[in-house]
């Protein structure tokens, strides 16, 4: 979410530029924070009422870097404004109405919140093994009907963490995770909340290497 945030902020650097340069040829500078400001908004409601869940959380790190921009513009307005040659149009700022809405389209194809995969990741780390403890994954049901997967695994793994390799979501979905060495925990083994849109059954949990985990109701039987 950090990347994201850093992307917002990227964005709100271009937007408040375009429309400060906007703002000069109508020598209304108070548009530059403002309109940033309601492009932030905008994206946080089109992450509530249309992507909606978990999926949407990313966009509103997105607005997050974006609408702290507008404040920063904010306060920094003051200052911009006293500047002649910042106040006067140039020519590099009539370039900058074309460059800036190119760079921020081309940004938005590199840069996206969920990295277009169809999964998320709600939680991870590490937990004391204790007795009992076994290989395990569960399944539940959680905001917007979306589904998450718990894997916990026992004693075997200390020292271990969990890294999603891929999910693939054909006639059933099989989650295939990566087993890697962890040195800022050697007396704990991991476990990952993975969130998905949806489980087509029967649900495979494995690592890379081809060993499959039983869900919780079938180690109990």
């Amino acid at each position: 979410m950090y990347s994201i945030m850093a992307s917002g902020l990227f964005f709100g650097l271009l937007v408040f530029s375009f429309f400060f340069i906007i703002s000069k040829f109508k020598k209304q500078y108070y548009l530059a924070p403002l309109l940033t400001f309601i492009t932030a908004l905008t994206i946080v409601l089109y992450s509530l009422f249309f992507v909606r869940g978990f999926e949407g959380m990313g966009y509103v790190f997105l607005a997050g870097g974006i609408f702290l921009i507008s404040v920063l513009g904010t306060v920094a307005l003051p200052l911009l404004i006293k500047s002649s040659k910042l106040t006067k149009v140039s020519i590099g700022d009539k370039i900058g109405l074309f460059v800036l809405p190119v760079v921020f389209i081309t940004t938005i194809f590199v840069v996206t919140p969920n990295d277009g995969e169809d999964y998320w990741i709600n939680d991870q780390g590490h937990m004391r093994v204790q007795e009992g403890t076994y290989n395990h994954y569960s399944v539940s049901t959680i905001s917007e009907g979306n589904k998450e997967i718990f894997l916990r695994l026992s004693k075997e793994y200390i020292g271990k963490k969990i890294e999603v390799e891929k999910i693939n979501q054909n006639e059933n979905t099989e989650v295939v995770v990566n087993i890697v060495e962890d040195e800022n925990n050697p007396a704990k083994s991991p476990f990952i909340y993975i969130g998905l849109d949806e489980i087509n059954e029967p649900l495979t949990v494995r690592t890379t290497e081809g060993k499959e985990f039983k869900s919780g109701p079938e180690m109990a039987n």
